[in-house]
């Protein structure tokens, strides 16, 4: 159906710029649009407040209508119900085992995993596990955008257990691995909580610098480490997905959170 196809491709175009607005030049672009199409098309959605022309800028933004299905969708679902499908996605893709985590009162917590159909074995991640934060990729991505002057003291007043001979136990070198995360965005468990078993996560941000979820794969370090370029590629581009979906979620989530 053309007529969806172009209303879907303005209301993306707009939405992803919605803090600054979108000019109808930019719009063509963006949708392959000609300007005078554009036109007849942004005066109906203008029309039925789906989106709004600033007088001022002359730019468009999303408009009410738009955020009131924006927040009837939202309320009353769990943020793990709405990122589900990605996890489920990126398990299917690497067909390894993928959990997303949250940080609740300086706990890391998994509140979703999907066991792709193909992978025998089950790992011991499940939801509400709570994530170790000095060993744990999942939870160690997170932490490295915590603010600095919480960082330290949310690593010296958490249990530092030595799982493996690969744990790393002290300050320090946590404190430096949890800047070296910051600066590449992912983060790595190699053989830190289970002897042949590694994972990989990359933090997700609902705003820009803000992290509470974090989105991980694990399996077996050999096969990782034999995909470990594909498999952060892919993870990666996930990631930026749901970060997508967070900012989007964020919008329209009164002050408080979830």
């Amino acid at each position: 159906m053309e007529w969806m196809d172009r209303f879907v491709s303005i209301m993306d175009a707009v939405s992803l710029e919605n803090e600054h607005g979108i000019g109808v030049t930019a719009l063509a672009c963006e949708t392959g649009l000609s300007k005078g199409t554009l036109h007849r098309i942004l005066q109906d959605m203008v029309h039925y407040r789906l989106i709004v022309q600033m007088s001022e800028t002359k730019k468009y933004h999303l408009g009410p209508l738009s955020m009131i299905w924006g927040s009837r969708f939202v309320k009353g679902r769990d943020i793990s119900e709405l990122l589900s499908p990605y996890c489920d996605a990126i398990a299917e893709k690497t067909r390894l085992y993928a959990y997303i985590c949250r940080f609740v009162t300086n706990e890391v917590y998994c509140i979703y995993a999907h066991k792709p159909e193909p992978e025998r074995k089950t790992y011991f991640v499940h939801v509400g596990q709570r994530m170790p934060l000095h060993a744990s990729s999942a939870a160690k991505a997170i932490l490295a955008f915590q603010p600095q002057e919480k960082l330290r003291y949310l690593i010296e007043q958490s249990p530092r257990h030595s799982f493996t001979a690969h744990t790393q136990v002290g300050v320090q070198e946590i404190m430096e691995e949890l800047m070296d995360i910051r600066q590449k965005r992912l983060a790595w468990c190699r053989e830190e909580m289970e002897n042949g078993v590694s994972a990989i996560t990359v933090p997700l941000f609902s705003e820009e610098q803000t992290v509470g979820f974090s989105l991980s794969l694990v399996g077996s370090s050999e096969d990782m480490d034999i995909r470990q370029k594909k498999l952060t590629e892919q993870l990666a581009l996930e990631g930026r997905i749901i970060d997508e979906q967070l900012k989007a979620i964020h919008a329209f989530v009164p002050a408080g959170g979830w």
